[in-house]
């Protein structure tokens, strides 16, 4: 089997988190049926929506990232996750070191299963740095989805759970992502995206209030065991 590669850090939660779905969706009856994988968990990495948008004092956060996605091919990986939207704005910066080894491509792999499943009209609940270049909406329309944008109040809520409450270790309180997910059944959105790995850990259903939910980190654990020669768990 190939070797698997986290770039983590982004946050270490959402790491964590990747590394334990990973090892759940695998179909293994012995330890020697999971991947191998290499994590490297480094949370100092600069804040990917604070350089996107330019904000005072941000700092790149690529150049990091290219350090470690060549560390990881050093070490023998030939296949990186990367469990952080945002960061995905510009994924071919930083793998451009890489020789053989490739990151995957988060996003694209979401939207493809968005497709298979059969959603038409898409609400994407991300930072402001991955709505703002269009991340989720292109991935969604390259497959021929339509992509709906949280009006500015409820993107401004979308922000408060991922910095003001998952980021800051503090619960998410059941009546704000309610109030997001009210907004999208509003829009007649038969599907949404989990587009912040951070929103995958807050225990959102697999659907709400009809709505799909297609959750990032899912789709990047299981391509992740795919990807590396392992079987997949069959899931309901």
């Amino acid at each position: 089997m190939e070797r698997l590669g986290i770039l983590g850090g982004m946050g270490p939660e959402a790491t964590s988190a990747l590394f334990d779905r990973i090892v759940r969706f695998t179909d293994a009856a012995i330890d020697q049926d999971h991947i191998d994988i290499v994590i490297l968990n480094d949370p100092s990495i600069p804040d990917r929506t604070a350089f996107l948008l330019k904000e005072e004092g941000a700092k790149d956060f690529t150049i990091p990232l290219r350090r470690m996605a060549s560390q990881l091919e050093s070490l023998g990986c030939t296949v990186i996750a990367m469990p952080c939207s945002t960061a995905h704005v510009l994924i071919d910066d930083i793998a451009s070191p890489l020789k053989e080894a490739h990151i995957l491509n988060m996003p694209q792999l979401t939207a493809k299963v968005a497709k298979e499943r059969g959603a038409q009209k898409v609400g994407i609940l991300a930072t402001d740095g991955t709505v703002r270049f269009g991340l989720y909406e292109q991935a969604l329309a390259e497959v021929g989805i339509c992509a709906y944008l949280p009006t500015p109040p409820v993107q401004a809520a979308v922000m408060d759970v991922i910095y003001g409450h998952v980021k800051a270790g503090i619960p998410v309180p059941e009546e704000l992502t309610a109030s997001i997910f009210a907004e999208l059944e509003e829009a007649e959105c038969d599907g949404a995206i989990l587009g912040c790995t951070e929103l995958s850990v807050i225990g959102i259903p697999d659907a709400v209030d009809g709505i799909m939910v297609f959750d990032a980190l899912d789709v990047l654990a299981c391509e992740s065991v795919r990807a590396c020669g392992a079987k997949l768990i069959e899931r309901p």
